[in-house]
């Protein structure tokens, strides 16, 4: 009788040692990801993957998957963990993602964080600061190594939270449609953000797996909690196929950026580059219509780091540069700023 996986027993961890179902959902993972990204079709072999693993369910069935298919694509794996030094939890957490890639005989990277601190110092909230030292702690590892790509496990859930933050802040289309699948700039993978949390948790019972709970995901002073407790589930009653909607919606909206990407590129091939920031002549984007220019726009901020930028600020400023209203100013955020001077707009990070 052949034997399958189970974390606890001897059996290594591959696509032959999965029941069919486990191998059939592991293989369509990677279907799609080399349906939406065809270059790397015949390539991966000559990436690795770099998994951010924070010990729950989602995160390790995204490892169990990735562990599972490296011996059929050829990749390799490297996987990071972040403590972000809130939680007592956190330390218990480390042990157990020691526990997992030692068994998988996975190479793990752990990085302790002060979040409380760093959020006290920037003066910000716990999440947007624990957001960047994580992604910056992921940046420094890709940065070791050529052809690695970042993979977080958001899932058809965390995509649906997302776009009903984003309205709630007033985004602009098609950043409303909530994080992308892939994000070129920072070479990030989002693999799951088509499957449910059901699915992933489904397969990593199925294996057996060990995972932790963080219980900071039901504490409400947070906006994703009280949107994911109190606001989705009505959603849900009005129409169950909800989630596939909102995907359908994400997918619509990669395809408009696509469309728009060439026209974009070539009139931020004129813009000057300093260590502030970009110039832009303003003529050039006068001489565009409304929806080329609000694209514009939003790229210059992604290039400031500025990933959610609201509608209002943008018809402000796309007011201004059609009037040519020399000395405005439009504040984005504590220090992202976009100013007309000079028959020229001016992007920009504040330094204190």
């Amino acid at each position: 009788m052949k034997e399958y996986f189970n974390f606890h027993n001897s059996c290594p961890l591959h696509l032959g040692s999965l029941t069919p179902k486990q191998a059939k959902f592991c293989l369509s993972v990677f279907h799609s990801l080399q349906e939406k990204l065809p270059a790397l079709h015949n390539s991966l072999q000559n990436h690795t993957f770099l998994l951010a693993v924070s010990g729950g369910i989602d995160s390790l069935a995204m490892l169990a998957i990735f562990a599972a298919c490296q011996q059929y694509f050829g990749y390799q794996i490297e996987v990071a963990h972040f403590n972000h030094g809130i939680r007592e939890a956190s330390f218990a957490e480390e042990e157990l993602m020691q526990k997992i890639c030692k068994r998988l005989a996975l190479p793990l990277c752990i990085e302790r964080g002060n979040t409380p601190q760093y959020a006290k110092e920037h003066k910000m909230g716990l999440e947007e600061a624990g957001r960047i030292l994580r992604y910056d702690f992921f940046a420094a590892l890709q940065n070791k190594k050529e052809n690695t790509m970042l993979c977080t496990a958001h899932h058809a859930q965390d995509l649906c939270e997302d776009v009903l933050m984003r309205l709630i802040r007033g985004a602009v289309w098609p950043q409303l449609a909530g994080m992308p699948y892939f994000d070129e700039d920072r070479q990030l993978f989002r693999p799951l953000l088509y499957n449910t949390k059901k699915e992933l948790a489904d397969f990593l019972a199925s294996l057996d797996f060990p995972f932790s709970e963080d219980e900071s995901n039901t504490d409400e002073q947070f906006m994703r909690n009280r949107v994911r407790k109190n606001i989705i589930p009505l959603l849900e009653q009005e129409n169950h196929q909800f989630y596939q909607n909102i995907i359908k919606l994400n997918q619509n909206a990669h395809y408009d950026e696509l469309h728009f990407q060439k026209e974009i590129d070539k009139i931020l091939s004129q813009m000057q580059e300093n260590e502030q920031g970009f110039a832009l002549p303003i003529k050039i984007l006068q001489e565009q219509d409304k929806t080329i220019r609000m694209h514009c726009y939003h790229a210059l901020m992604k290039k400031l780091g500025q990933g959610h930028a609201i509608n209002a600020n943008f018809e402000n400023l796309d007011h201004a540069i059609m009037k040519n209203q020399g000395n405005t100013c439009i504040q984005f955020s504590d220090n992202v700023r976009m100013q007309i001077q000079k028959n020229t707009v001016y992007c920009y990070v504040k330094t204190k």
